[in-house]
């Protein structure tokens, strides 16, 4: 149980990583696009100046020797003369822009290193936490090959598994619902409800299984073999009971459907409901995941009147569904 726990937490902190890579991923292109600007800016600034240096050295100053051999009167020069020299003063706001412009880059610069910076420790400590998950599940594994080559503690296993079903069955004994739906709207909605997931039937009820341990039992429900990352939604609408790990069967959400009737979604990688939540028909109450499906593979799926098992083949909509031969 410790070690499920450990993987849990660690693929949360990997997926809290991965948010943040992504953000400064986006911030990286906005200071890029933000210094592109900038670099076109400055190039403006060059060209017009370039311009304005080349009309300088084309025209001269004016003195004595313009005005003598200037066709133009001396008024006209004058005048000239001033309008060259408000050229001067808008030369002096361009040179200023283009100072402007200068510090604005840089600072576009000094901002995409440190984005930059950031993104590369993001990535380094992503790196450290999955060398960590891969520890932890090298654990597990070398955990299970010891248990494997340990007869005794197959028996064990099995008496655990029983225990677990018994387990099971008290806590839904024990379970306090407040108000029972009114309607009985699940016992109407027999052979339509939707699978909690859409996949492959791997195991179906009362069939004998063997898990990876080498343990043989009968289940008491039906295991759907889906890709990892898949969507458990809830199969009718209905109150949440439980929602967290229960030993022999790892995270599981149980939904009370009212008139003793529950559905119970097991061996999966996240839960996604709480306690007591409202759920309707087809909400995503956890998601499938590689680690939780390392003893037993698919999704384990049972439906339950009271403390007795159904099969849920009866209740699904098979339509939905494939069938492994």
């Amino acid at each position: 149980e410790d070690i499920d726990t450990r993987i849990f937490k660690q693929k949360d902190k990997l997926d809290v990583l991965e948010t943040r890579m992504q953000e400064q991923r986006q911030l990286i292109e906005k200071k890029k696009s933000e210094l592109d600007q900038v670099q076109t800016d400055k190039q403006e600034v060059q060209n017009h100046l370039q311009k304005r240096i080349e009309a300088y050295y084309k025209m001269g100053d004016i003195g004595f020797i313009n005005v003598a051999f200037s066709s133009k009167t001396l008024p006209e020069l004058l005048k000239f003369r001033e309008a060259f020299h408000q050229l001067i003063l808008y030369d002096r706001s361009v040179i200023k822009d283009y100072r402007d412009t200068i510090e604005e880059l840089e600072r576009a610069v000094d901002a995409l290193i440190l984005e930059e910076a950031l993104q590369k420790e993001f990535i380094s400590q992503e790196t450290r936490e999955k060398t960590k998950l891969d520890q932890i599940r090298q654990e597990k594994e070398t955990l299970l090959t010891h248990i494997r080559t340990q007869a005794k503690l197959h028996e064990q296993a099995i008496v655990e598994m029983a225990k677990a079903s018994e387990s099971l069955t008290s806590a839904l004994k024990a379970l306090k619902v407040k108000e029972e739906l009114v309607d009985q709207s699940f016992l109407s909605s027999k052979g339509q409800l939707p699978p909690p997931v859409s996949g492959i039937v791997i195991t179906q009820f009362q069939k004998q299984t063997t898990n990876r341990l080498g343990i043989i039992s009968r289940s008491q429900g039906i295991a759907i073999k889906a890709p990892s990352g898949t969507m458990v939604q809830a199969v009718h609408e209905g109150e949440v009971t439980f929602a967290g790990y229960l030993r022999g069967y790892g995270n599981t959400v149980i939904v009370n459907h009212g008139y003793k009737y529950y559905s119970i979604s097991s061996r999966i990688e996240r839960i996604l409901v709480k306690k007591a939540q409202k759920v309707t028909e087809q909400t995503d109450i956890a998601i499938m995941g590689d680690t939780a499906t390392l003893m037993n593979e698919g999704l384990y799926f049972e439906i339950r009147h009271d403390d007795k098992t159904l099969d849920p083949l009866d209740w699904l909509d098979n339509t939905q569904l494939t069938f492994s031969q």
